[in-house]
């Protein structure tokens, strides 16, 4: 079993951990993600290598990162499913060259966009987006029907729209 975790990270590992850091926008926190989502698959070792073991660990992270946010928002008792919680440096990068800084603000600005979205919504929007996962595959990783992927994704395009009316 450890050969295929291994593989598994080889071959998904990057993506998991992009996926962890535009959830948290911490890098701490996706380390923490990432290694607990390979540490479950490794403990349940049902991993069936022939049906999209990628979607199966992303559904790992996202449960992981459900969790963590709901035993933390918990403690502090305000939990809410919705609040955002990333903080508004999820971007920040030094700039590498002058012509990419007009590129670099702009994405920084979609990402915090992103990053203000309900953690519903943003959870779907990443997973399409990001990931460049089908509708069908994010409602099995999220559990919940197509038609609910369908609306979150509809509800954030039209409030990202909103937010970032200058950058048309």
């Amino acid at each position: 079993m450890q050969e295929k975790i291994e593989q598994l990270i080889r071959d998904y590992g990057k993506d998991i951990y992009s996926f962890c850091m535009y959830l948290t926008g911490n890098r701490d926190m996706a380390d923490e993600i990432y290694q607990q989502s390979f540490l479950i698959a490794l403990e349940k070792g049902d991993i069936d290598m022939s049906n999209n073991p990628k979607s199966y660990l992303l559904s790992i992270a996202v449960n992981v990162r459900n969790n963590q946010r709901r035993k933390l928002l918990w403690r502090r008792g305000k939990y809410d499913a919705d609040a955002p919680d990333i903080p508004d440096t999820v971007a920040d990068q030094s700039p590498t060259a002058e012509e990419d800084l007009i590129i670099r603000e702009r994405n920084r600005e979609i990402r915090r966009a992103v990053s203000e979205l309900p953690e519903k919504m943003r959870q779907v929007v990443i997973l399409f987006y990001t990931e460049e996962l089908k509708i069908n595959e994010i409602a099995s990783i999220l559990n919940i029907s197509e038609g609910t992927v369908k609306s979150r994704l509809h509800y954030a395009k039209k409030t990202l729209k909103g937010r970032l009316k200058n950058y048309e």
